[in-house]
Formats: C-alpha cells, sequence, structure tokens
C-alpha cells in the first residue's frame, strides 16, 4: 500500500498535470475564438435593431414607406462616412480598443432612439449608431485576415461570414415576435447585445495571453515596404456586384416589410419567418463558397449569379403568398451571399491594407442599402411595389453588362492577377 505521503503527491501531480492542460487551452486561446462570437452577436444586434426600427417608427410615429427608407439611408451614409474618414483618424489604435468603444457606444445611441421619444432624434441617435458601426466590421475583418491568404483565407472567411450570418437568421424572427409585444422592444434587446459584446472583449482583453499580447495594427503593417501588395483587379467587377445586391437587400429589409403588412396583411412575426428565410440561404451560401475554390480569381461565376439574381428580384411583383415569397427570398439570399464573397474575397485577397479594403467593402455594401432604402420607399409610395421590383431587376442588369465590360478589358490586358491599386 502507498504511504499518505505518496497519495498526496499523486494527488498534487494529478492537479499539476490537469492545471498544465487547462493553462495551456487557456494560453493558446486566439483573436478567432473573441472576434467570431463578437461578430455574432453584433450582427444579431444590428439585424434586430434594424427591423424592430422599421415597426417601431411605424407604431408609434406612423412614419410613411419614404420616411422609413430615408431613416435606413441616413444610417446607413453615416456608416459609409465613418468607414471613409472616421475609421481613418483610428488606424494607430489597438483593433481591441476601437471594438470596445463602437460596440458601447452602438448600445448607447440605440437606447438613446428609444428613450428620446422624439422623432428627429431618432434620426440623429440613428446616424450616430451608423458612425459607431464603423469602427467595428472594417476593424474585425482586417484584424482577423491579416497574413492570410489563398485557400486558407477562403476558410477565415467564411468561417466570419458564417458568424455574423447566424446573427442576421436569428435576427429577424427574433425582431418579430419581440415587436408584437412591445415596439421598442427589439431595440432594447439589440442595445443588451451591444452591450454584452462589449463586456465580452473587454474580459478577453483582460483575461487571455494572447489578445493582451497582439499588437496588430494596420497603420504599422502598411508602412512595412517588405510587404507587396499583389492584389487582383477582379475587385472591381465584383465591387459592382456587391452594390447592386445590396440595392435589392435595402428594398427587401426596409420597404418589403412595409409592404407586406400594408398591402399583403402579413403579421410582424411572419414577416421575421420570410426575411428568415434570406438570412438562412445567404449562411449556407457562405459555408459552401468557404470551403470550395473552384470560383476563385474566376469572374464567370458573378456574371452569371446577377443575371440570376435580376430574374428573382423580377419575379418577386409576381408573388404574394408567403410561402412562394420565402423561396424567391431564400434563393435571392444564396445570390446575395455569392455577390458578398466575391467582393469580400476578391477584395482583401494580395492586399496589406486589408481594415481599408473592408471599409470600401462596407461602404459600397452601405451605398447600395441606401439607395434600395430611399429610392425603394419613394418608388414603393408613389407607385406600386412592383414598380420598385422592376427598377432593381433593371439596376441589376445594368451593373452586369459593366460588370462584363471590366471583366473583358483585365482580361484583355491579360491583368486578372496583377498588382493594381
Amino acid at each position: 500500500m502507498k504511504s499518505q505521503e505518496e497519495v498526496r503527491q499523486l494527488q498534487i501531480k494529478y492537479v499539476s498535470n490537469r492545471w498544465q492542460i487547462v493553462k495551456s487551452f487557456y494560453t493558446g486561446i486566439g483573436k478567432s475564438a473573441v472576434l467570431l462570437p463578437a461578430a455574432f452577436l453584433v450582427a444579431a444586434g444590428v439585424g434586430t435593431v434594424a427591423l424592430g426600427m422599421i415597426f417601431y417608427v411605424r407604431d408609434v410615429f406612423a412614419a410613411t414607406p419614404s420616411q422609413v427608407g430615408y431613416l435606413t439611408a441616413l444610417w446607413s451614409l453615416s456608416y459609409i462616412m465613418g468607414c471613409l474618414f472616421i475609421r481613418q483618424a483610428f488606424n494607430r489604435v489597438l483593433p481591441r480598443f476601437l471594438l470596445i468603444a463602437s460596440t458601447f457606444l452602438m448600445s448607447m445611441f440605440v437606447l438613446a432612439s428609444v428613450l428620446s421619444h422624439r422623432f428627429f432624434m431618432v434620426y440623429v441617435f440613428y446616424s450616430l449608431w451608423g458612425i459607431a458601426m464603423s469602427l467595428f466590421w472594417p476593424f474585425i475583418m482586417g484584424w482577423l485576415s491579416y497574413g492570410i491568404e489563398g485557400a486558407k483565407l477562403g476558410r477565415v472567411l467564411s468561417n466570419y461570414n458564417f458568424s455574423w450570418s447566424i446573427g442576421t437568421i436569428i435576427s429577424p424572427f427574433l425582431a418579430g415576435i419581440l415587436s408584437t409585444f412591445s415596439s421598442p422592444l427589439p431595440l432594447f434587446f439589440g442595445s443588451s447585445l451591444f452591450f454584452l459584446t462589449c463586456v465580452f472583449i473587454i474580459g478577453a482583453t483582460l483575461t487571455l495571453p494572447k489578445i493582451k499580447a497582439d499588437r496588430w495594427i494596420e497603420a504599422a503593417k502598411k508602412s512595412n515596404t517588405s510587404l507587396k501588395d499583389s492584389s487582383t483587379p477582379l475587385r472591381f467587377p465584383s465591387r459592382i456586384g456587391l452594390f447592386t445586391t445590396y440595392t435589392v437587400v435595402g428594398v427587401i429589409l426596409n420597404i418589403f416589410p412595409v409592404y407586406a403588412q400594408a398591402d399583403l396583411g402579413v403579421s410582424k412575426s411572419l414577416v421575421g419567418l420570410i426575411l428568415q428565410q434570406r438570412a438562412i440561404f445567404a449562411t449556407v451560401g457562405f459555408i459552401v463558397l468557404g470551403r470550395t475554390s473552384f470560383w476563385h480569381f474566376k469572374p464567370s461565376q458573378m456574371i452569371v449569379g446577377q443575371i440570376l439574381l435580376s430574374a428573382m428580384v423580377f419575379l418577386l411583383q409576381y408573388t404574394s403568398m408567403p410561402f412562394p415569397l420565402g423561396i424567391l427570398l431564400a434563393l435571392i439570399g444564396i445570390l446575395m451571399s455569392l455577390s458578398y464573397f466575391n467582393s469580400l474575397f476578391h477584395g482583401v485577397s494580395g492586399s496589406i491594407n486589408r481594415a481599408g479594403r473592408m471599409a470600401i467593402h462596407e461602404s459600397i455594401l452601405s451605398a447600395g442599402l441606401i439607395v434600395g432604402s430611399s429610392v425603394g420607399g419613394i418608388l414603393y409610395e408613389k407607385y406600386a411595389m412592383s414598380t420598385v421590383y422592376q427598377f432593381c431587376a433593371a439596376l441589376v442588369l445594368i451593373g452586369t453588362v459593366l460588370q462584363t465590360g471590366l471583366v473583358f478589358k483585365i482580361h484583355g490586358k491579360d491583368a486578372v492577377m496583377k498588382n493594381r491599386r
């Protein structure tokens, strides 16, 4: 039999071994374990607030479709201004501190929008919310993807897209359900998600060794002359597709809910459920695209995708029942993921300025949302929803022609992988 001292030593050794395992796991936790959950929480909050705000201003202020469109366009414009101009003032700040500040301010501005009880102040605080958001998405993407290329970059982008798109899956349904109980409830919930993300990142910053030791700053990497930019010019046609696609998305997210309630008599919860189908199938698209590489640097797939998108949007005007609407929106979700991933992948691939490229990506995306929500709201209010769909289908086709012209120009100069800034 072992003596008490031997038993005690064995116990100490057992505990020590277990502690080493835990310590090894704990010290090995890197930025992906923090940034991917943060992307999910913020995306869920953004989706809940965006749809919840439409229900809120309709119920509380009797906002017209054009007013809803202007409100959405204003925060999108603020987001673009933040991405292009305000973001650059913080290029030398560690990203984790920017993410903390961004999520805290987002939480406060959404909360202030509800507590102000004045429509004008909703416009003001909603715009400030857009500016605060501009310190989140470009930096999280730049930090996450730094130093990664090729198939690995595709997988990282897939994980990132999967994380935020899961948030967009649950958010329309949450906004619809919560709005049935109280119009401001989705906004309070979204504000809480932003604050929770802020606390989560603060906790990771204070406790995780790899996060505390990470000194990555985009501006410092750009100043390193040993790094060579090898960007692909295919980012230019892919950005055209991103703009036209998100014009459609702007209509679907901001004008369609008003149309579905007012003209089709669909309940808030069912509106959320229909919109959820787009998010679900967009996520499926992100997973497939992230795990494959056959489409990398292949312009034909983005052109075919845009032609199909135009056809799906055109068919929406002949659909009024929830089930076929859900099917068409699901197909549009898949095509949206293709356009989004084309712009994201071809935008950052080979680039040494990834936060900047992500800011351009987000700005173009938001510009599409602005056109979709504002022009869509005006056309719907003045004419009919069928006119809105026809406008979007025509815009996508025009964009496809421009894409095709750019692709021929690129291939004509044998420059698919040529470095162009």
